[in-house]
């Protein structure tokens, strides 16, 4: 159990300093894209329509706009991918032969590194990330604002992928395919739509605490890192077929965009609230 939380811990170092190589890496390309003529007069094309159109249209009907077609697009993508399960073609046929590929080819030390990745999207292990990040965010904003986000974001998602697992009652590959144990139904897989979610929400956190893009840049790529590695680790383990976890992270964004659109609507509102 140690050597796996070492393990985890190592992968989540691993993923923090690539992501910020891979940030420091694009720095002189943003800068020269940054300089271009092109590009400046691009950003100021496009501030002056936004403009133009936020003058003539409240900031907050525009917002709901796009941010209605964004979930749209993403909840259809989740549907297509739900649709598939249901009627077992499209993207399903390659279900059975990946699981039972991947598990002619375990590695006993590969298997003890997917294990550990797999650990990290787990609901301990996110709930523990989730409270430390809360307090310490919470504590330095003097706020209960990151509380709120983070049971809207991880606790409600916990409710709707529970739901739709009983709804949908998928059952997971066969026992002699699995590495680890997992209960419950297997669509979508929990731990790709919470990984994704967690860790978003944890960049998210990390966003609050900084006005460093480096930062950001550097948090906003390990999660979307981390998320990819848990969902494969899921397949690669036995315990979900590719479709599960791509219901679950086309879920996970779904989710993320409904919480981002309604937290930047609230805070315009609050920002146009007159003060007392």
């Amino acid at each position: 159990m140690t050597g796996s939380v070492l393990l985890g811990l190592g992968v989540v170092t691993v993923l923090v300093v690539a992501a910020y190589t891979v940030v420091c890496a694009m720095r002189p390309a943003a800068g020269y894209l940054a300089g271009r003529r092109w590009t400046r007069a691009s950003d100021r094309h496009g501030r002056a329509a936004l403009s133009w159109l936020t003058a003539r249209v409240a900031g907050e009907i525009v917002l709901l706009v796009i941010g209605a077609a964004i979930v749209f697009t993403l909840a259809s993508v989740f549907v297509e991918v739900l649709d598939a399960v249901v009627d077992s073609d499209d993207l399903t046929v390659v279900d059975r032969p990946a699981v039972q590929w991947l598990a002619e080819h375990r590695t006993p030390g590969l298997t003890r590194l997917q294990i550990a990745i797999t650990d990290l999207g787990s609901a301990v292990a996110l709930t523990l990330a989730a409270v430390v990040a809360v307090a310490v965010v919470g504590w330095r904003r003097r706020s209960w604002y990151p509380l709120v986000l983070a049971l809207l974001t991880l606790g409600v998602l916990q409710l709707i992928v529970y739901a739709i697992k009983e709804i949908i009652g998928r059952d997971r590959p066969s026992p002699p395919d699995q590495v680890v144990t997992a209960a419950g139904y297997s669509f979508p897989s929990g731990h790709s739509a919470s990984s994704l979610v967690g860790f978003a929400l944890l960049a998210w956190l990390v966003c609050m605490l900084t006005s460093n893009r480096t930062v950001w840049a550097t948090a906003w790529i390990a999660a979307a890192a981390g998320t990819v590695l848990v969902g494969l680790s899921r397949v690669y383990l036995g315990v979900h077929y590719p479709s599960d976890v791509l219901g679950g992270w086309a879920l996970g964004l779904t989710w993320l965009a409904v919480i981002a659109v309604a937290t930047r609507v609230w805070q315009m509102r609050s920002a146009t609230k007159p003060s007392p």
